[in-house]
């Protein structure tokens, strides 16, 4: 028997799949984020700070951020957010380094994304003394609760901060998408 028949099968099968697997990932539709959480929203409600005692200004932090949105635009699913905490660590010589963390963000239905963040901050100092600290990292929504229970997402944050005067300004764009199974929920 020639291999030529079976080979048109495998060909005729795969192409019959091929619908199949591409309707899963349309039914992915990705939610395009751009936010903007102003200094007057937030506030570090702890922070942990520990000298190393390697080199001078060598520290570790533990921190937690508290941000609410009380005129917040809606997201895809029409609905708004309330709070996100947020829970990091940074390792800094005079701010300089890297941070990560954790986020939930909760929603005015009761629902909430989970995501975890990581990046690099930089502070300069200006003439006068002055010191402008910038963070710039990653965040990816790891999970949620609700219609966000396995949401996934990449967004791109840049982040004025300064803990000593409590102030901490970012701005966050990218795009999330829900499970193709909870898609359709959405829409209710």
């Amino acid at each position: 028997m020639s291999n030529k028949p079976l080979f048109m099968y495998a060909i005729s099968f795969g192409l019959a799949l091929t619908p199949i697997c591409f309707s899963t990932v349309s039914a992915q539709e990705r939610c395009k984020v751009s936010e903007d959480g102003t200094a007057a929203k937030s506030s570090y409600t702890q922070q942990h700070v520990m000298d190393v005692g390697d080199i001078p200004g060598h520290q570790i932090r533990v921190f937690e951020l508290h941000r609410t949105y009380p005129n917040d635009k809606p997201n895809c699913e029409n609905l708004k957010r309330t709070e996100t905490w947020e829970h990091g660590y940074s390792d800094y010589v005079d701010r300089n380094g890297r941070a990560w963390g954790y986020s939930v963000i909760s929603l005015e239905n009761g629902d909430k994304i989970f995501a975890e963040f990581s990046g690099t901050s930089q502070t300069t100092v200006a003439p006068d003394g002055s010191k402008k600290s910038t963070f710039t990292g990653v965040t990816r929504y790891i999970g949620g609760t609700g219609k966000y229970q396995g949401v996934q997402g990449l967004l791109k944050s840049s982040v004025v901060f300064d803990p000593d005067k409590n102030m901490n300004q970012a701005q966050t764009d990218g795009e999330y998408w829900l499970p193709a199974t909870t898609v359709g929920q959405s829409k209710k």
